[in-house]
């Protein structure tokens, strides 16, 4: 019977021997130089130098405002809503006082908010100058709801809130909102009367017509959307003058022609209180 034979194991240990199989990696630290060190604070000093010198620094502060085109938009309109935006922040702490943080965006959006203007440019001019630039849109008639009056243009935009003060000397047709409804309507960033083109064309045509036959109104054109219809008064206390929109217009001022001829010569006229000609050939007046 052959007898088993035990060997005896060795065992390496990495703490007594100096096998390669037991060698620990060395890692090698990489010591920066004091030179380097030097440069990265010299570089983020410099830095926050030019961020304090840029951003913080009143030298660049909006001192002046420059504004071009206005006619019927006066400057100081503009001036307005360039200094409420340069008391706010921009990025959370940034003043938009600063002539680098002012943002050119949001001063053009609200300016084209408040009025209706073309080729609206803004620009820096450094160190502390903002410039804007812009063409007005020329206004055809003022559209009033209630106490307020707006210029409007031959589209029916809003161009411009003005006084009413300003409205008793102006040189253009009032049409009025005789609805309790407000007839202006918010597209985007414009402003503009709903009721349709029909309504002015109608009040602008009816009163060269009343002009050209000596017939003189207070230049305030009544609009009705709810009855299709426009109202003139003539002056001295003369009758409202009720037309259809939908109708020919162009008949029914020859109907108040005739009427006027044939039955309401001197002061007939003056001593009515309407004349309404909506309803086809028929003339109501009273």
């Amino acid at each position: 019977m052959r007898r088993k034979r035990y060997y005896k194991m060795r065992s390496y240990s990495p703490r007594k021997y100096s096998n390669p199989f037991f060698r620990r990696k060395r890692v090698k630290i990489r010591r920066v130089s004091l030179k380097i060190k030097i440069l990265v604070v010299l570089i983020i000093l410099v830095l926050g130098f030019l961020g304090w010198l840029l951003f913080f620094n009143k030298y660049f502060e909006v001192e002046n405002v420059i504004v071009e085109g206005g006619q019927k938009i006066e400057d100081y309109q503009i001036y307005n809503i360039i200094g409420n935006q340069t008391e706010k922040n921009r990025l959370f702490f940034f003043n938009q006082s600063n002539i680098f943080i002012f943002s050119k965006r949001q001063a053009k959006k609200e300016i084209l908010k408040n009025y209706f203007v073309n080729d609206l440019k803004i620009k820096r001019e450094f160190p502390r100058t903002i410039k804007i630039l812009f063409t007005e849109r020329q206004p055809v008639a003022v559209w009033r709801e209630k106490e307020d009056y707006y210029y409007i243009d031959d589209s029916l935009n809003i161009l411009l809130k003005i006084d009413s003060l300003d409205v008793s000397t102006a040189e253009y047709i009032i049409l009025k909102n005789s609805l309790n409804e407000s007839q202006i309507k918010t597209d985007k960033l414009t402003k503009k009367v709903a009721v349709g083109e029909e309504y002015l064309k109608a009040c602008l045509n009816l009163a060269k017509e009343f002009e050209a036959n000596g017939l003189e109104i207070d230049r305030i054109c009544e609009v009705n959307k709810q009855e299709a219809s426009v109202n003139l008064n003539i002056i001295n206390n003369g009758p409202k003058i009720f037309f259809n929109v939908e109708e020919d217009l162009g008949a029914q001022f020859k109907k108040l022609e005739v009427l006027i001829s044939e039955k309401l010569k001197g002061d007939k006229l003056n001593n009515l209180e309407y004349i309404d000609l909506r309803f086809g050939e028929k003339v109501y007046y009273k």
